[in-house]
């Protein structure tokens, strides 16, 4: 009789065990779940040349004086929506030490069966505001934009340049051509920042040539609604080609006291 209880004892403790261990085993697969819900497999990958000026005039050491602009148009070519992602990578001076803005994090757009998004010189300076609670304000951005997808796409980028008065002068149109990477994308999710809160730096920093005397401008506005600092207000940027009077949406703004 009490070789049977302990049998009985033993197997109910087994049980308990097991029930237990599944509960875990379901707990452990839900955080992973949840870790890994933000990924992206991709097999292609397009790297998309940007020059940007953000500042009126603008000159470096390797471009003319003058505005440059890069509009990147991307075109889903299937009958089925996607998911696909993208991220900025700086040009930076070769052999500086790596740092904290040079790669963006990913971020990720839906296209609908042939449909298609276009990202301005505006789009890519956002993608540097937040990261790490830090907005990058820049001159001129120099770099490239790097598309990731699960299909092959058709990414035209269009270049425009003019002297710092006037209308444009040259205009160049580039077919991407893919790269074939099998790839596993991390989509972070970007926490927007509020007036007042977060730290805002100057790339180039005030100061050097690359401003002319002139004060960098910091962008608020436009399709992703950013924000300016504490006792600044956002206006429309006379220096760009969208007019919200003039049936202009989305146009991106600068911040002023």
């Amino acid at each position: 009789m009490k070789q049977l209880n302990m049998i009985n004892l033993f197997s109910m403790l087994l049980g308990l065990w097991c029930w237990f261990g599944l509960i875990g085993i379901q707990q452990v697969a839900q955080a992973e779940t949840t870790k890994y819900s933000e990924t992206l497999k991709t097999e292609y990958q397009y790297a998309v040349k940007v020059n940007c000026s953000l500042l009126l005039p603008h000159q470096d050491g390797n471009l003319a004086r003058g505005i440059y602009r890069t509009a990147v148009n991307i075109h889903n070519p299937t009958d089925k929506k996607i998911t696909i992602a993208a991220k900025v990578a700086l040009a930076t001076q070769f052999g500086s030490e790596p740092g904290p803005f040079d790669v963006t994090p990913f971020k990720k757009a839906v296209l609908q069966p042939d449909g298609a998004v276009g990202v301005s010189c505006f789009d890519i300076a956002g993608y540097f505001c937040p990261i790490n609670s830090v907005c990058v304000d820049f001159a001129f951005l120099e770099g490239f934009l790097v598309v990731k997808s699960p299909v092959p796409l058709d990414v035209v980028s269009v270049y425009t340049a003019r002297h710092t008065d006037g209308e444009v002068e040259s205009m160049a149109v580039e077919t991407i051509e893919p790269r074939k990477i099998h790839d596993t994308v991390k989509l972070e999710s970007a926490v927007p920042i509020k007036p007042g809160e977060g730290k805002r730096m100057d790339y180039p920093p005030k100061g050097g040539a690359d401003y002319y005397d002139q004060k960098p401008k910091q962008m608020c506005g436009g399709i992703a609604g950013f924000p300016c600092p504490e006792a600044m207000k956002c206006v429309d940027d006379p220096t760009d080609d969208c007019d919200p009077t003039k049936g202009g949406a989305d146009c991106a703004g600068v911040c002023v006291k």
